[in-house]
């Protein structure tokens, strides 16, 4: 009976066929060495947007057997999430602009800026907040770049959008 390794050890055997260390391995996956010594150690098994970069990477198929459905469901889930997020961070931008607009009125309103000054910075705090809460990946949670051009997650990989 034939053993099947596992998905880490599968990555080791691939990785050494193309004798690449795991620095390397990691730099040309974009991904923390920590990360790749983990996975090859069978301590965490990788998601399955980290899948595709590792074997993209190695140039051969770490699954065997296509679960396409529960594929496409993961990724329909991650996607319904940065979504979700997208039009939280749509509408945090736009309480920011009414924020920046009900300042200047209030500014030249004549009304003391000690009335109305701290409920203003409280709003552009908390709303600072929320953008930075879901202003993150949905699939690895790390921050991602360009507010206004962002495309994929330079960390994982994840493409939010079909080019």
């Amino acid at each position: 009976m034939v053993q099947q390794l596992s998905i880490g050890k599968q990555i080791k055997v691939a990785r050494q066929e193309q004798r690449l260390s795991q620095a390397e391995f990691a730099n040309k996956c974009r991904l923390n060495i920590r990360t790749i010594q983990r996975i090859e150690n069978d301590e965490v098994t990788p998601r399955l947007y980290t899948l595709r970069i590792l074997s993209e990477v190695l140039g051969v198929r770490l699954i065997e057997n296509d679960n396409s459905d529960s594929d496409s469901d993961q990724m329909k889930k991650i996607m319904l999430v940065f979504e979700k997020r997208k039009r939280i961070r749509f509408f945090t931008f736009g309480v920011v602009v009414v924020l920046l607009a009900s300042t200047l009125l209030l500014l030249f309103s004549g009304i003391p800026k000690r009335i109305w000054a701290p409920f203003i910075y409280l709003f552009f705090f908390a709303d600072l907040i929320l953008i930075g809460l879901t202003w993150r990946c949905p699939g690895c949670n790390s921050l991602l770049g360009d507010v206004f051009n962002i495309r994929y997650c330079s960390k994982c990989g994840l493409k939010f959008y079909d080019d």
